[in-house]
């Protein structure tokens, strides 16, 4: 059955991100993900996964034994996932890409016909999805899928929408990185000014 969207909500515990999928108004508990002590995973179907991510450009999610261990992978475009403007994800046969928009809107599109190696045209690919960080889209991430998106089946959907989250979260932090290193060069002036030493 085709599933219009993924939803994680606010955690109760702290840790515990419950993900629903389904129509906004009539949404199910299909998995959770949770992170304690540096150690991250997505509980789906009774399978969990272990979740990999650093300061590069990939992401990984392996399966549970059960569902066969597969490897699902996500790879940006640039030295940093916060960096990338195109991300790349394979899970299963399926091929995602995931591109920025700006700094607030994301792009999903179809790349699951393209040959290895072959890079998408993105004015002729299929638009397959969207999400934005606008309106808490961080706490209360919203995929939404269209088209093909909707049919994807639904693991796929879950690691995308994992994806999607740590995209915002990485773009966040590089941010507050660059107005923290700005403000530490800012500091100094500031107080030679209000000192009387310079003169603007």
């Amino acid at each position: 059955m085709p599933n219009p969207s993924i939803r994680w909500s606010v955690p109760s515990d702290g840790h515990t991100f419950p993900i629903y999928a389904g129509p906004p108004k009539d949404m199910d508990r299909v998995a959770e993900y949770a992170e304690e002590r540096g150690v991250a995973t997505i509980r789906f179907g009774g399978d969990t996964w272990q979740l990999e991510k650093d300061k590069g450009p990939l992401m990984r999610a392996t399966t549970g034994e059960a569902t066969g261990s597969q490897v699902f992978t996500a790879i940006g475009d640039a030295n940093t996932f916060g960096a990338s403007q195109v991300v790349t994800c394979t899970a299963d046969r399926h091929r995602v890409v995931v591109r920025a928009e700006n700094r607030k809107e994301f792009v999903l599109f179809n790349a699951s016909d393209l040959e290895e190696g072959e890079q998408l045209d993105l004015r002729k690919a299929e638009k397959i999805g969207q999400f934005t960080s606008e309106n808490g889209g961080l706490k209360n991430l919203h995929l939404q899928f269209e088209g093909s998106g909707q049919t994807l089946p639904l693991d796929v959907q879950v690691f995308l929408s994992w994806v999607a989250r740590h995209a915002m979260e990485s773009r966040m932090l590089s941010n507050t990185w660059r107005i923290s290193i700005f403000l530490l060069i800012l500091v100094p002036f500031i107080l030679l000014y209000l000192f009387n030493f310079i003169d603007f």
